[in-house]
């Protein structure tokens, strides 16, 4: 059963068989996942340095994924669950660039980077954020500290807290907490949210800010306690500014099928890149570099406008001076508490000088023990990427009317 076939005919008692923890398959493929995930990204870190270029780092790291998930249960669908986004300083998310809008990293670029992997279904999704440093025996400080500093602990915090029976908007609350502890704001539009087999997005999120226009009887009836036998994508984004976002001068780069829609569609460009986003990414969002041709990429406009696909739009901060942090992993949630299927995420080699006070909520959950792991990755990934090497674009092949 494909992902396509998932979606569109999925019973409900199969569904949640599928998506249940207690099946060691299940927990298994979520934990394959995230070993991906878990190795892939820190070689992608590595390569970040001045001069580096944003596309490649995004097709680095899709490669990386791809090479690593092939022979991995082969009767399956298994890929990029995400791809690649490279989002610098003051853009929020879904940076993941043609070779025509790419952009070299420069001394001093709060770097974002995010990632996801799937197999069989089962997702794990992971982000973190690093400093171009030049001078590598000196932290980085000012601004930039503060938001990543910020953006670590909130997001450590956030996966202690995701826990039975927490409120989301305990969890939104600390957040802000320390947030305004580093003068940061979270940014609008970003939350984490639970999972499902081909699902991202698969419940009530928890959002990282609350609206400015909420009232007391809207949270109430928007409120919500975290269950067990749940998967998170705990995703928390920050920025030194109010945290508002405007649109920028790029056009998406990163788009989803919508399975909901259909269209007979006329175009042959169209019905290229329909035929080749079924094949190759069925329900997962998709960088418009993975498709194979131009004729393809050209296609994508009459899907959109035909509501086949949707996009994710490339944001950035409303002061373009801003600077946004991104720390994103996957967590399931048992009857015991959070367990992390995502590794910890180191913080970058930056200093504050701002704090935590003591005696305050996020205190006492950051001193609490540390988040159990489901297991020691051993995976080691493939060698055969090498980085810098743009994919070449296919000849275009003409179709019948």
């Amino acid at each position: 059963m494909t992902s396509m076939d998932v979606s569109l005919s999925y019973p409900a008692s199969k569904f949640e068989s599928d998506n249940s923890l207690t099946n060691p398959e299940v927990v298994e493929k979520y934990q394959l996942a995230a070993d991906i995930v878990n190795a892939v990204l820190p070689l992608v870190v590595d390569k970040v340095t001045v001069g580096i270029s944003v596309n490649d780092l995004c097709q680095f790291g899709d490669d990386l994924i791809q090479f690593s998930t092939k022979n991995m249960h082969k009767s399956t669908e298994r890929g990029i669950s995400m791809p690649t986004c490279v989002s610098v300083n003051s853009i929020v998310q879904y940076f993941s660039p043609l070779a025509e809008n790419d952009y070299n990293l420069k001394p001093g670029d709060v770097v974002k980077i995010e990632m996801g992997a799937h197999v069989d279904g089962y997702i794990a999704t992971s982000a973190t954020t690093t400093v171009v440093n030049e001078n590598t025996q000196n932290p980085i400080t000012g601004r930039a500290a503060d938001v990543v500093c910020a953006t670590y602990f909130a997001y450590e915090v956030a996966t202690r807290m995701l826990r039975p029976g927490i409120k989301a908007s305990e969890i939104t609350k600390a957040i802000t907490e320390i947030a305004h502890y580093f003068r940061c704001q979270p940014v609008e539009g970003t939350f984490s949210s639970p999972m499902k087999r081909f699902v991202l997005r698969a419940g009530k999120d928890i959002e990282n800010r609350f609206l400015d226009e909420l009232i007391v009887q809207d949270l109430e009836k928007y409120d919500f306690e975290i269950e067990a036998n749940q998967v998170y994508q705990i995703n928390i984004v920050l920025s030194t500014g109010d945290g508002q976002v405007k649109n920028t001068e790029y056009k998406p780069f990163v788009y989803q099928r919508d399975v909901n829609k259909s269209y007979q569609l006329k175009m042959k460009s169209a019905r290229l890149a329909y035929a080749e986003v079924n094949a190759n990414h069925t329900v997962f969002p998709f960088a418009m570099r993975a498709l194979s041709s131009n004729t393809s990429r050209l296609g994508l406009t009459s899907l959109l406008h035909h509501e086949l696909v949707t996009a994710h739009p490339v944001m950035r901060t409303k002061v373009s001076s801003d600077l946004c942090a991104q720390f994103k992993g996957t967590v399931m949630v048992t009857a015991e508490g959070p367990v992390r299927n995502s590794l910890p995420l180191t913080l970058p080699f930056v200093h504050s000088q701002y704090q935590i006070p003591d005696n305050t909520t996020a205190a006492a959950v950051l001193s609490t023990g540390a988040v159990k792991e489901i297991r020691k990755s051993k995976f080691v990934v493939s060698s055969d990427v090498n980085f810098g090497e743009h994919r070449e674009v296919k000849e275009d092949v003409e179709m019948e009317e």
